[in-house]
């Protein structure tokens, strides 16, 4: 979807202020449309290329289809993006790279995860406008179902949820200093950990805190009055792994992988192995964007998404102009595939592959 928008300041004139690219493509022969929207202060004009509307989806976003990439396997990808304003979730089909637009919130909206089954997602959602992803606080954690689309609050005070190997519980970081489990058939909480146990000092932020598939340790970012990521233990004890951010767990538990400095562009994605306690240089893109983040593994673990950045300076988690990519796992770090083409910020994907 190319969005062509004109310069507000006259009416007369048809200067192009800007050109956002949501999904580039050549555009081909068969029928494509014009739409013109008249607004009391300019003209906006879309360009869609090959629509296709979603019927379930809840808003207006035109979906397009591209080229099928038969080099992708079938599956999704979703993500948050502020293309369209504030930051929304959007999901991408695979291999044909369908886009639609899955919440459309005056809120903040972002962290989606997929459940195991691949049938529904969690995320984090801010509790009024135009939060920053920095403020850890004012977030509830929300479920919603792929198919009908429909949405409930799950838990208040709740950010950056992650879910059970076998999809029954959620686990979630609330009021920065918690690390909590929600049952979704019953919906108890409990709290597995809390700052100021053990060797985890007193206001240390919890940052990403992810289960391990074992249920014994957690892998997080300590932040505020610690600053270090690395493996806790429930008694609070730290193997320490980085300085860096974003460890999250394989789902066998046998590695772990999180962004550290090191790379062409300052961050790179790391591998790390408990059983040796060694780290190294997973991906480091070869390429215009290779200012790595948000690294997340595949159900099969055979793909990672990820964003990048074309530079440190475009580092800002949820400002700067990441774009979402896919690397399969062991190829050259030059052999990974562009999924957005946006000027805008997009961040935090997920991807759940089917199974052959």
């Amino acid at each position: 979807m190319v969005i062509i928008e004109r310069d507000r300041s006259s009416c007369m004139q048809l200067p192009l202020a800007r050109v956002r690219l949501g999904m580039p493509q050549l555009i081909p022969k068969s029928i494509f449309f014009l739409i013109a929207a008249l607004t009391g202060v300019g003209i906006t004009l879309w360009l869609v290329v090959g629509g296709v509307v979603d019927s379930k989806a809840n808003n207006s976003l035109p979906a397009t289809r591209v080229t099928p990439a038969s080099e992708l396997p079938p599956g999704i990808v979703v993500w948050s993006s502020n293309r369209l304003g504030n930051h929304d979730i959007f999901m991408m089909t695979l291999p044909d790279k369908r886009l639609t637009r899955l919440t459309d919130h005056p809120h903040t909206d972002y962290f989606p995860r997929i459940s195991p089954d691949g049938k529904s997602i969690v995320f984090s959602r801010s509790q009024k406008p135009k939060v920053s992803q920095r403020d850890h606080l004012p977030w509830d954690v929300i479920l919603l179902d792929l198919e009908t689309r429909k949405e409930r609050v799950l838990t208040t005070y709740g950010n950056t949820p992650t879910w059970s190997a076998d999809g029954r519980r959620i686990f979630f970081q609330r009021k920065v200093m918690q690390f909590v489990e929600h049952d979704l058939r019953s919906g108890k909480e409990t709290i597995i950990f809390h700052s100021g146990r053990g060797e985890v000092k007193k206001g240390a932020g919890l940052q990403t805190p992810h289960f391990s598939p074992d249920g014994k340790r957690i892998a997080v970012t300590l932040r505020y009055t610690q600053h270090l990521t690395g493996i806790v233990d429930p008694a609070g004890t730290i193997s320490r792994v980085a300085d860096g951010c974003q460890l999250t767990w394989s789902g066998r538990g046998d590695f772990l992988y999180f962004i550290d400095y090191g790379g062409r562009m300052k961050n790179a994605v790391y591998l790390y192995q408990p059983s040796r306690k060694k780290s190294q240089i997973w991906l480091d893109v070869v390429g215009e964007f290779s200012h790595e983040y948000f690294p997340k593994l595949s159900n099969d673990e055979r793909y990672l998404a990820f964003g990048a950045s074309r530079s440190p300076k475009h580092h800002e988690h949820d400002q700067a102009d990441y774009e979402i990519f896919l690397w399969q796992v062991g190829t050259p770090p030059d052999n990974v595939t562009r999924l957005t083409f946006d000027k805008s910020n997009d961040n935090w994907p997920d991807v759940h592959l089917y199974k052959h």
